[in-house]
């Protein structure tokens, strides 16, 4: 992408030599990874570069935008280079310690709307692993009356947790607290047991090849033992203690563990059948488990 007589570099030339280069570069969706980084240097939408693609940015514009598409076709994930991520319709700050929100964890969302759009109360939800906050925030910004504990084992994520929730006007009803999986914190003073546990945990195996982009991503938000089910584990089986009667536990897991997931879950004792939902690529990746004693 180099400046030439022959070519004023306008928008339309830029998302079209951009998308070139990504898709040579393996990216996912070259395109959209194109328009995001343009739309962050022009300070627009980017909806917006639609109506502009006859402009010409300027030359220091063009200087951050080759910037970007050159870390971004060298594998750093997009979402860290603008330092923001879209999930659920809401835009959260991302930054490298956590792990980038994706459209599969949106599964846990919707089932904990359903679950506690079902009460007469007020509700209760303990989001664990919560990296940026974004399945707790929000839960929070759609049901106004449920409070929610967000926990996760870095500190960097519980900060960047609290601050999400405070940019979505969230942070009375959504404590963030660094804890150990369901490890009660010692500065909780809500609820014992929780209407709605969601969890999107490690669960790569530590063997196991990832993306390039994913390289970029916290190992501690990824790894999960030899067979990337150790925190699952942990979770199903510690769950019933801190979930009320009829409580829902929400869990996201990977390719290819459903069924010890859906094994272990009715091996607790403590869950009804789990319901295994699909993503939008039609692989099993998440389980809806109701405690029934």
């Amino acid at each position: 992408m180099k400046d030439s007589p022959k070519s004023k570099w306008s928008v339309l030339e830029l998302l079209n030599w951009t998308k070139e280069y990504f898709r040579r570069a393996g990216l996912a969706q070259p395109r959209l990874a194109g328009e995001i980084l343009l739309a962050h240097v022009l300070e627009c939408e980017r909806i917006q570069l639609y109506t502009r693609f006859d402009q010409v940015p300027s030359a220091t514009q063009r200087r951050a935008f080759r910037n970007l598409v050159l870390r971004a076709g060298g594998g750093e994930p997009v979402a860290y280079l603008i330092g923001r991520k879209e999930f659920y319709s809401l835009t959260f700050k991302i930054t490298p310690g956590v792990l980038i929100p994706r459209p599969e964890t949106e599964i846990l969302v919707a089932e904990a709307l359903a679950q506690l759009s079902r009460l007469t109360r007020p509700g209760s939800m303990w989001d664990v692993c919560t990296g940026s906050g974004c399945v707790g925030i929000t839960v929070a910004v759609h049901i106004p009356n449920v409070s929610v504990l967000a926990t996760d084992i870095s500190p960097k994520a519980v900060a960047l947790a609290a601050e999400n929730a405070a940019t979505h006007r969230v942070d009375d009803r959504l404590c963030c607290c660094v804890a150990d999986l369901l490890d009660r914190p010692g500065d909780w003073s809500g609820p014992v047991c929780f209407d709605v546990i969601t969890a999107n945990p490690p669960y790569v195996a530590d063997g196991d090849e990832v993306a390039r982009a994913v390289l970029h991503e916290p190992a501690l938000a990824l790894r999960a033992g030899p067979d990337g089910m150790r925190c699952l584990e942990a979770i199903i089986r510690d769950a019933p203690q801190v979930l009320a009667q009829g409580g829902a536990l929400l869990l996201e897991f990977g390719c290819g563990q459903a069924d010890k997931v859906r094994d272990l879950i009715v091996a607790g004792g403590g869950f009804a059948e789990p319901r295994i939902i699909r993503d939008q690529q039609n692989i099993e990746r998440a389980a809806v488990a109701i405690r029934s004693k």
